[in-house]
Protein backbone atom coordinates (compact mmCIF):
# COMPACT_ATOMS: atom_id res chain seq x y z
CA UNK A 1 0.00 0.00 0.00
CA UNK A 2 1.10 3.46 -0.73
CA UNK A 3 1.41 5.60 2.37
CA UNK A 4 -0.92 8.64 1.99
CA UNK A 5 -0.43 12.18 3.17
CA UNK A 6 -1.97 13.00 6.54
CA UNK A 7 -5.21 14.98 6.28
CA UNK A 8 -5.19 18.55 7.67
CA UNK A 9 -7.89 19.30 10.23
CA UNK A 10 -10.80 21.39 8.94
CA UNK A 11 -10.61 25.09 9.88
CA UNK A 12 -12.92 26.04 12.76
CA UNK A 13 -16.23 27.57 11.74
CA UNK A 14 -16.84 31.17 13.02
CA UNK A 15 -19.32 31.27 15.84
CA UNK A 16 -22.13 33.83 15.53
CA UNK A 17 -22.31 36.19 18.54
CA UNK A 18 -25.13 35.54 20.91
CA UNK A 19 -28.00 37.99 20.32
CA UNK A 20 -28.32 40.78 22.86
CA UNK A 21 -31.35 40.83 25.03
CA UNK A 22 -33.86 43.28 23.61
CA UNK A 23 -33.59 45.70 26.51
CA UNK A 24 -29.82 46.07 26.07
CA UNK A 25 -29.93 47.04 22.43
CA UNK A 26 -29.06 50.74 21.88
CA UNK A 27 -32.13 51.46 19.76
CA UNK A 28 -34.50 49.84 22.23
CA UNK A 29 -32.81 51.54 25.16
CA UNK A 30 -33.05 54.95 23.50
CA UNK A 31 -36.70 54.39 22.64
CA UNK A 32 -37.53 53.43 26.21
CA UNK A 33 -35.69 56.53 27.46
CA UNK A 34 -37.75 58.72 25.16
CA UNK A 35 -40.99 57.09 26.29
CA UNK A 36 -40.09 57.42 29.97
CA UNK A 37 -39.11 61.06 29.47
CA UNK A 38 -42.34 61.78 27.67
CA UNK A 39 -44.26 60.09 30.47
CA UNK A 40 -42.51 62.10 33.17
CA UNK A 41 -43.11 65.34 31.29
CA UNK A 42 -46.56 64.46 30.06
CA UNK A 43 -48.11 63.44 33.37
CA UNK A 44 -47.46 66.76 35.15
CA UNK A 45 -48.58 68.62 32.03
CA UNK A 46 -51.77 66.57 31.92
CA UNK A 47 -52.43 67.11 35.62
CA UNK A 48 -51.86 70.86 35.32
CA UNK A 49 -54.11 70.98 32.28
CA UNK A 50 -56.90 69.21 34.11
CA UNK A 51 -56.50 71.54 37.09
CA UNK A 52 -56.45 74.65 34.94
CA UNK A 53 -52.68 75.17 35.13
CA UNK A 54 -50.77 77.36 37.58
CA UNK A 55 -52.33 80.54 36.14
CA UNK A 56 -55.84 79.25 36.81
CA UNK A 57 -55.45 79.39 40.58
CA UNK A 58 -56.77 82.62 42.07
CA UNK A 59 -54.29 84.61 44.20
CA UNK A 60 -55.04 85.15 47.89
CA UNK A 61 -55.65 88.73 48.97
CA UNK A 62 -53.53 89.94 51.93
CA UNK A 63 -55.35 90.44 55.24
CA UNK A 64 -53.99 94.00 55.43
CA UNK A 65 -52.73 96.32 52.73
CA UNK A 66 -50.92 99.58 53.41
CA UNK A 67 -52.30 99.70 56.94
CA UNK A 68 -55.86 99.14 55.74
CA UNK A 69 -57.94 96.08 56.61
CA UNK A 70 -60.24 94.17 54.32
CA UNK A 71 -63.40 96.24 53.97
CA UNK A 72 -65.56 93.49 55.45
CA UNK A 73 -63.38 93.33 58.58
CA UNK A 74 -63.20 97.11 58.94
CA UNK A 75 -66.99 97.47 58.70
CA UNK A 76 -67.56 94.60 61.14
CA UNK A 77 -65.48 96.39 63.79
CA UNK A 78 -67.53 99.56 63.41
CA UNK A 79 -71.03 98.14 63.05
CA UNK A 80 -71.33 94.39 62.62
CA UNK A 81 -75.13 94.25 62.59
CA UNK A 82 -75.94 97.47 60.73
CA UNK A 83 -73.15 96.88 58.24
CA UNK A 84 -74.16 93.37 57.18
CA UNK A 85 -75.95 94.53 54.03
CA UNK A 86 -72.94 96.62 53.01
CA UNK A 87 -70.57 93.72 53.73
CA UNK A 88 -72.66 91.39 51.56
CA UNK A 89 -72.74 93.95 48.76
CA UNK A 90 -68.96 94.47 48.82
CA UNK A 91 -68.32 90.72 48.89
CA UNK A 92 -70.60 90.09 45.92
CA UNK A 93 -69.17 93.03 43.97
CA UNK A 94 -65.59 91.85 44.52
CA UNK A 95 -66.42 88.27 43.52
CA UNK A 96 -68.29 89.31 40.39
CA UNK A 97 -65.54 91.73 39.39
CA UNK A 98 -62.89 89.04 39.91
CA UNK A 99 -64.84 86.72 37.60
CA UNK A 100 -64.89 89.41 34.91
CA UNK A 101 -61.18 90.07 35.31
CA UNK A 102 -60.47 86.35 34.96
CA UNK A 103 -62.63 86.14 31.84
CA UNK A 104 -60.83 89.13 30.31
CA UNK A 105 -57.51 87.31 30.83
CA UNK A 106 -58.60 83.99 29.26
CA UNK A 107 -59.40 82.29 32.56
CA UNK A 108 -56.32 83.35 34.55
CA UNK A 109 -56.85 83.28 38.31
CA UNK A 110 -57.90 86.64 39.72
CA UNK A 111 -58.88 88.20 43.03
CA UNK A 112 -60.50 91.54 43.83
CA UNK A 113 -60.59 92.89 47.38
CA UNK A 114 -61.64 96.24 48.86
CA UNK A 115 -59.73 97.71 51.81
CA UNK A 116 -60.72 100.47 54.26
CA UNK A 117 -59.20 102.22 57.23
CA UNK A 118 -60.64 102.03 60.74
CA UNK A 119 -62.68 105.20 60.20
CA UNK A 120 -64.06 103.89 56.89
CA UNK A 121 -62.81 107.12 55.32
CA UNK A 122 -60.06 105.81 53.06
CA UNK A 123 -60.74 103.06 50.52
CA UNK A 124 -58.56 101.12 48.09
CA UNK A 125 -59.29 98.22 45.78
CA UNK A 126 -56.79 95.48 44.97
CA UNK A 127 -57.00 93.65 41.65
CA UNK A 128 -54.52 90.81 41.14
CA UNK A 129 -54.49 88.44 38.17
CA UNK A 130 -52.00 85.72 37.26
CA UNK A 131 -51.22 87.11 33.80
CA UNK A 132 -49.21 89.95 32.26
CA UNK A 133 -50.83 93.22 31.22
CA UNK A 134 -49.94 96.12 28.93
CA UNK A 135 -48.35 99.10 30.62
CA UNK A 136 -50.51 101.99 31.74
CA UNK A 137 -50.60 105.12 29.62
CA UNK A 138 -51.94 108.65 29.92
CA UNK A 139 -53.72 110.27 26.97
CA UNK A 140 -51.93 113.17 25.32
CA UNK A 141 -52.99 116.64 26.43
CA UNK A 142 -51.62 119.86 24.94
CA UNK A 143 -51.10 121.76 28.20
CA UNK A 144 -49.92 124.90 26.41
CA UNK A 145 -53.03 125.09 24.28
CA UNK A 146 -55.19 124.31 27.31
CA UNK A 147 -53.40 126.83 29.50
CA UNK A 148 -52.66 124.29 32.23
CA UNK A 149 -49.59 123.66 34.37
CA UNK A 150 -49.81 119.89 33.96
CA UNK A 151 -51.97 117.42 32.06
CA UNK A 152 -55.16 116.35 33.79
CA UNK A 153 -53.94 112.74 33.78
CA UNK A 154 -50.22 112.19 34.30
CA UNK A 155 -48.24 108.94 34.15
CA UNK A 156 -45.81 108.66 37.08
CA UNK A 157 -43.24 105.86 37.34
CA UNK A 158 -41.95 104.70 40.72
CA UNK A 159 -39.48 101.88 40.14
CA UNK A 160 -41.35 98.99 38.54
CA UNK A 161 -44.73 100.55 39.39
CA UNK A 162 -46.70 102.88 37.13
CA UNK A 163 -49.31 105.28 38.49
CA UNK A 164 -51.93 107.47 36.89
CA UNK A 165 -52.20 110.77 38.75
CA UNK A 166 -55.11 113.19 38.38
CA UNK A 167 -53.82 116.76 38.57
CA UNK A 168 -56.13 119.52 39.72
CA UNK A 169 -56.28 122.36 37.15
CA UNK A 170 -53.62 125.02 37.71
CA UNK A 171 -52.36 127.98 35.72
CA UNK A 172 -49.06 127.65 33.82
CA UNK A 173 -46.08 128.17 36.10
CA UNK A 174 -47.98 127.11 39.22
CA UNK A 175 -48.29 123.75 40.98
CA UNK A 176 -51.54 121.77 41.10
CA UNK A 177 -53.04 121.69 44.59
CA UNK A 178 -51.78 118.40 46.13
CA UNK A 179 -54.88 118.17 48.33
CA UNK A 180 -57.12 118.22 45.26
CA UNK A 181 -54.92 115.99 43.10
CA UNK A 182 -55.04 112.24 43.68
CA UNK A 183 -53.75 108.90 42.42
CA UNK A 184 -56.32 107.07 40.34
CA UNK A 185 -54.49 103.74 40.15
CA UNK A 186 -51.06 102.13 40.28
CA UNK A 187 -49.94 98.93 38.60
CA UNK A 188 -47.04 96.52 38.41
CA UNK A 189 -46.99 93.75 35.84
CA UNK A 190 -44.71 90.84 34.94
CA UNK A 191 -44.76 87.57 32.97
CA UNK A 192 -47.21 85.79 35.30
CA UNK A 193 -48.77 88.46 37.50
CA UNK A 194 -50.40 91.88 37.39
CA UNK A 195 -51.18 93.80 40.58
CA UNK A 196 -53.33 96.93 40.45
CA UNK A 197 -54.39 99.17 43.32
CA UNK A 198 -57.25 101.57 42.59
CA UNK A 199 -58.34 104.56 44.63
CA UNK A 200 -61.99 104.28 45.67
CA UNK A 201 -61.98 107.93 46.76
CA UNK A 202 -59.64 110.87 47.16
CA UNK A 203 -59.24 110.56 50.94
CA UNK A 204 -55.62 109.70 51.72
CA UNK A 205 -54.77 108.71 48.15
CA UNK A 206 -52.67 111.67 47.04
CA UNK A 207 -49.08 110.38 47.03
CA UNK A 208 -47.90 108.18 44.12
CA UNK A 209 -44.87 107.07 46.15
CA UNK A 210 -47.10 105.69 48.91
CA UNK A 211 -49.49 103.96 46.52
CA UNK A 212 -46.54 102.44 44.67
CA UNK A 213 -45.27 101.06 47.98
CA UNK A 214 -48.68 99.48 48.60
CA UNK A 215 -48.52 97.86 45.16
CA UNK A 216 -45.08 96.47 45.98
CA UNK A 217 -46.41 95.01 49.24
CA UNK A 218 -49.26 93.33 47.38
CA UNK A 219 -46.83 92.09 44.71
CA UNK A 220 -44.68 90.37 47.34
CA UNK A 221 -47.56 88.81 49.26
CA UNK A 222 -49.74 87.81 46.32
CA UNK A 223 -46.84 86.46 44.28
CA UNK A 224 -45.31 84.39 47.09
Amino acid sequence: MTEGFPLEPAPPQPTAPAPRPRLTRPVATGLIGVLVGAFLVGVPWLVLSLLGGPSGQAPAAPANLGGLAKAQDAITKVAAARGKAQIDRITKTDQETAARVSAAYDGAGAVVQDYQDERLARSLQLIAVRAPSPELFAPYEDVQALGEAKPGTELVRVGAVQCLLHNNPAAPGSTPDPDLSFVMQCQRTGPGLTVTVRSMGTEGNHDPQELAGIVEQAWREVGS
